[in-house]
C-alpha cells in the first residue's frame, strides 16, 4: 500500500478557531506506527 504525501488535518489556529488544512504525512520513526483514519466523529 502506498502512503500518500499529504493528509487533511484540523488545526487549532486561535482560541475556539479551527481550520482544515493539508499537511505532509509524518514519517514514522523506528519505534512508531502510522495509522490511517478513514472517518472520525466528534
Amino acid at each position: 500500500m502506498d502512503i500518500p504525501r499529504t493528509m487533511k488535518a484540523t488545526v487549532l489556529v486561535a482560541p475556539h478557531r479551527f481550520e482544515l488544512q493539508e499537511r505532509p504525512v509524518p514519517v514514522p520513526g523506528d519505534e512508531d506506527v502510522l495509522v490511517r483514519v478513514r472517518a472520525c466523529g466528534v
